[in-house]
């Protein structure tokens, strides 16, 4: 009984050392990557515009005369803690925003390259009528000392809601005593009526009034100069793609021993609106050139709104710019407002179609002439 007993116990002990030997051990992790703080965030905080000067925020109503009580909505609006809000209701067909600033304010900034900003919300820009203004003055009052810009124009950019307004000091239409003085200005107006008396609610607001210098506005492009299309040169034209300035390639020709021309013409339909005046425009592109010693002072760079030469035309020689030429690509750019124009005034800059380079080597006998251009632009002065 005893021998039983003993034999039983040990073989208590070794199951439960069995099954003490089965359990899985535990052990820390070693994955501590919840621990680990995020990485650092490397995106550059937006470029502060150090010629921003603000003349209302629209947070509150002072100071503002509206049709009725000014109202400061405190939702949806685009800066701050609220904005100017009204409506033309059914029956009405006005509405005015005016503000009188008790100090007038200094924009530090001149009719050339000013720009007066603010947000215009409209529910629904289809019941605006194509009137109204825009007018910042330096008198206190309107139409006086009074730079003022048309609503009629803006109206095809709008969209329902809010709508980003810049203005240009240089585009403003000017009261007759000169315009506004910009280091002074001290009343803002805004007035716009519906179509009709008869439609529903229109609800109005303007919030964010801010002067800064203004953008340089994006360039236009004529042609990119990828695709042989339109093109026409001495002989077949030709784009090749490797050593181009933009782009996937550009229009290459050789003036060959024996010859002493080469031109290159564009053509384009629909007409190219610059969006740039004679004031303010330049025409840019770039022109390689292998040996610039075998250039003749002669030759002209051509824009038109003809569709041809000769007619409507804003040209520049090529003779006062061999000086500046280096062998290889040379960035060329042109003035608006220095270009040879023909009798009828030139080119209508809101609708170029046509564009011709021609030149000459200085004589028959020569090395090759490797010559090519591309990427054919409007920009801003």
């Amino acid at each position: 009984m005893k021998i039983t007993k003993t034999t039983m116990a040990c073989a208590m002990m070794i199951i439960g050392l069995g099954i003490a030997g089965c359990k899985k051990e535990k052990y820390t992790s070693r994955d501590t990557s919840y621990i680990k703080p995020p990485p650092p965030d490397t995106t550059a905080p937006p470029a502060v515009d150090a010629t921003l000067i603000s003349f209302d925020n629209a947070d509150k109503p002072d100071g503002w005369q509206t049709v009725g009580t000014p109202t400061i909505a405190t939702s949806g609006q685009k800066e701050g803690t609220g904005y100017l809000k009204n409506t033309i209701a059914n029956g009405g067909d006005f509405m005015q925003f005016i503000k009188d600033l008790a100090t007038p304010l200094d924009t530090k900034l001149t009719s050339d390259n000013g720009q007066f900003k603010f947000w215009w919300y409209v529910s629904d820009v289809s019941l605006l009528k194509a009137d109204g203004s825009i007018e910042i003055t330096s008198s206190g009052k309107s139409d006086d000392h009074e730079s003022a810009w048309d609503v009629a124009p803006l109206i095809p950019t709008l969209k329902n809601g809010w709508n980003e307004i810049a203005l240009n000091f240089s585009k403003a239409i000017k009261t007759g005593d000169g315009g506004a003085d910009y280091s002074a200005i001290n009343h803002f107006r805004i007035f716009f009526f519906t179509t009709s008396k008869a439609h529903d609610d229109l609800v109005t607001g303007v919030d964010d009034f801010v002067f800064r210098a203004a953008p340089a506005p994006p360039p236009v492009v004529f042609d990119a100069v990828d695709k042989a299309d339109g093109w026409q040169t001495v002989g077949t034209p030709t784009i090749v793609t490797g050593g181009q300035k933009e782009g996937t390639g550009y229009m290459k020709n050789t003036i060959a021993n024996g010859g002493d021309f080469m031109q290159f013409i564009k053509d384009v339909d629909p007409p190219v609106n610059t969006s740039f005046g004679a004031a303010d425009g330049r025409f840019s592109f770039w022109w390689y050139v292998s040996d610039v010693s075998l250039l003749k002072a002669d030759g002209s760079i051509e824009i038109t709104s003809s569709g041809k030469s000769d007619d409507h035309e804003s040209a520049w020689d090529v003779a006062p710019l061999l000086p500046t030429l280096k062998n290889g690509w040379n960035k060329i750019t042109l003035d608006f407002d220095k270009s040879i124009k023909t009798s009828d005034g030139g080119a209508d800059y809101t609708a170029i179609n046509h564009f011709r380079i021609f030149f000459f080597t200085t004589s028959k006998a020569h090395d090759d002439l490797t010559v090519g251009i591309d990427d054919l632009r409007f920009i801003s002065k």
